[in-house]
């Protein structure tokens, strides 16, 4: 597949198993998929990038005092993260703001302004990022043919229950105009793919995504209006053996990149820090167990190894 499939989440309600069966498809082939219709009002995601424009418009040093944690969850300053440290001669050329969950009603860590001023926006955000994954988990179900007796379609549903501790984060993202286009580094956002199970990037008018179509060749993920983006994360590719693929991508300098900012928002669903990564009860998955020769990690495991790859975090951030 050479380009990211578009499917009409909308029709999930009338025809859950023709979506589903959409969905499966391009989650074997490419690992990415644009959904319509998904339920999230646009001025709902438009204020949410207001916001990050308004905190990522303040002093560095305002920014700072929030510095990212062991957790995840903090500001991430320019070149501070390094997601494909193999290659890369510096950090990633964006900075960016991560919230943990609201458990309990309690927000992971300090606000900042200008999101603690409207903390009730931004939590509501983050929740209805995770009822849209969900869904979209419902969907992963039934195509993946899990019976009643093993969970159904609430299977993978229950194993994110946003109640409970997990990796979950809501990102909000700035690639400053300019940045480093006057070097040879073509990237701006390592490749890497994702460590949780399924990630929604909602894109505001300027394009740089890069997706490793067929783990060969890179493809854009164009910007497409009333649309989100999802991909696949390494925790369902565990699952499901290899058969539902967590493809690398990457942002890349364009030539928009040296007059416009470019922003973006993830929100990257992990299911809770306790449940094994082992292949699941599926029908269709009961011959398939690539990569099941390894020793079973936890969901927690595996996004504490990768985390400590990317950021190197010192010990008194720990």
């Amino acid at each position: 597949m050479e380009e990211i499939p578009v499917i009409d989440f909308g029709k999930f309600d009338s025809d859950p198993v023709a979506v589903a069966a959409a969905i499966r498809e391009a989650c074997e082939s490419i690992g990415f998929l644009f959904l319509k219709n998904v339920g999230i009002p646009q001025p709902e995601i438009d204020e949410m990038f207001e916001l990050g424009k308004e905190f990522f418009d303040q002093p560095v040093e305002t920014k700072a005092q929030f510095d990212i944690q062991a957790n995840n969850v903090g500001y991430s300053a320019l070149h501070r993260e390094v997601l494909d440290p193999a290659t890369q001669k510096t950090g990633d050329s964006k900075e960016a703001f991560n919230f943990g969950k609201w458990l309990n009603g309690e927000a992971a860590g300090e606000m900042p302004e200008p999101f603690k001023a409207k903390e009730d926006i931004t939590r509501k955000f983050s929740e209805d990022c995770h009822k849209v994954c969900s869904r979209i988990l419902q969907a992963f179900a039934i195509a993946l043919e899990i019976k009643e007796e093993d969970g159904g379609i609430h299977y993978f549903e229950k194993r994110h229950d946003y109640d409970t501790p997990c990796g979950s984060i809501l990102r909000l993202l700035k690639y400053p105009k300019g940045g480093d286009t006057d070097t040879d580094e073509i990237v701006r956002a390592g490749s890497h793919s994702d460590y949780g199970s399924i990630t929604l990037l909602f894109q505001h008018g300027i394009p740089g995504l890069e997706v490793q179509a067929s783990r060969t060749n890179w493809i854009s993920a164009p910007v497409i209006p009333g649309a989100v983006l999802v991909n696949i994360g390494d925790q369902m590719e565990y699952w499901t053996g290899g058969r539902f693929k967590s493809t690398k991508h990457r942002v890349v300098f364009l030539p928009e990149h040296a007059q416009n900012d470019r922003y973006s928002i993830a929100y990257f669903c992990h299911a809770n820090d306790e449940v094994p990564l082992d292949v699941i009860p599926s029908v269709v998955l009961k011959d398939n167990q690539i990569g099941q020769d390894q020793p079973i990690k936890t969901a927690g495991q595996h996004l504490r190894e990768r985390l400590e790859e990317t950021y190197k975090f010192s010990e008194s951030a720990m």
